[in-house]
């Protein structure tokens, strides 16, 4: 009996094990989407990044995230202790949304291995494709690309799937210091804890076609805010009231009178990153936004901010 041991123990330590440091096991339904991210201290990280509205062009996010060295050649993270926000519509319009939301999950997991982070917030297209997967007009086009593939609906729609629970964990907004990052960047008319509470309540429950996510004066789909200075004064007014300063968000690539690119205020609290990527926006090749002093975030002032060029280097945003 002895003799059949040790021989048994000997086969095994042949076998080789395999220990993958950037194994991390996927986001669950029991994962709790609070709602509102809220980060009190951003001096935490090295540098904060936010792009929004890739649409599904895949390749031009990947030369702007190895712009940035977020990324290296093997789509891995490298970007150490750095905070970066996407602030929503990953998908639908271009014709790479499932590798785009692919690449968005394997960053997420390995970003907090290094002392990053990676927070995807809902845009108007992920919230409409939740709320309406197999009849949502603003999601054709994605639906289109998952039947192209052979991907089932139901793994971007049910619990429990890797890419749905990736879609599902997805919150309202990211509050970083005294900046808000959302999608269409209207913060409704509400207090913080009302707001917060209502987002929570919303993104739990699954009810995605709610007007507060839907509606046309919504945080996600109201487009029209920044066109004059009563829409912009109103914005500001609600910020102050919840003691917030500035707001950076996408959806609307020609906002703040600024096309294919980046674009900030004359006061600088309103920071616009939609950039037109999509194919009907222009195809724009897109850039990044840049804080790269992110304790700048933490006072009712403005902020040191850059922007990144694809394949450039960072520049100065200047309204």
């Amino acid at each position: 009996m002895l003799k059949i041991l040790k021989n048994t123990c000997s086969r095994l330590a042949l076998i080789p094990v395999c220990f993958c440091a950037l194994s991390v096991v996927p986001a669950t339904a029991a994962s709790v989407n609070p709602g509102v991210v809220e980060i009190d201290y951003p001096g935490e990280y090295v540098r904060i990044i936010a792009v929004s509205d890739i649409h599904g062009m895949y390749a031009s996010l990947q030369v702007m995230l190895r712009s940035a060295r977020l990324i290296d050649t093997a789509n891995n993270w490298t970007a150490g202790k750095t905070l970066l926000i996407v602030v929503g519509d990953s998908i639908d319009k271009g014709p790479d949304s499932l590798d785009t939301i692919d690449l968005w999950m394997r960053l997420q997991q390995q970003a907090p291995l290094y002392g990053g982070r990676l927070i995807h917030s809902l845009g108007n297209h992920e919230a409409e494709f939740l709320s309406d997967p197999k009849r949502s007009n603003k999601t054709a086009d994605f639906r289109e690309e998952l039947k192209a593939k052979g991907v089932r609906l139901k793994e971007l729609t049910v619990h429990g799937y890797p890419r749905a629970d990736f879609l599902f964990s997805m919150p309202v907004a990211v509050r970083v210091g005294k900046w808000l990052f959302c999608h269409s960047g209207l913060l409704p008319d509400k207090s913080w804890r009302h707001f917060t509470a209502k987002a929570a309540e919303v993104v739990q429950s699954g009810n995605y076609g709610a007007k507060f996510l839907s509606g046309a004066d919504s945080i996600l789909e109201n487009g029209n805010w920044w066109m004059d200075s009563t829409g912009r004064g109103i914005l500001e007014s609600r910020l102050s009231d919840n003691d917030l300063f500035g707001v950076v968000f996408g959806h609307r690539s020609k906002a703040l009178n600024a096309e294919g690119r980046n674009a900030i205020s004359q006061d600088r609290r309103l920071i616009k990153i939609d950039n037109g990527m999509a194919p009907e926006a222009g195809a724009h090749p897109g850039s990044l936004l840049v804080f790269p002093h992110p304790v700048d975030l933490s006072s009712a002032a403005p902020a040191s901010v850059q922007t990144i060029l694809s394949g450039g280097l960072p520049k100065p945003l200047r309204p």
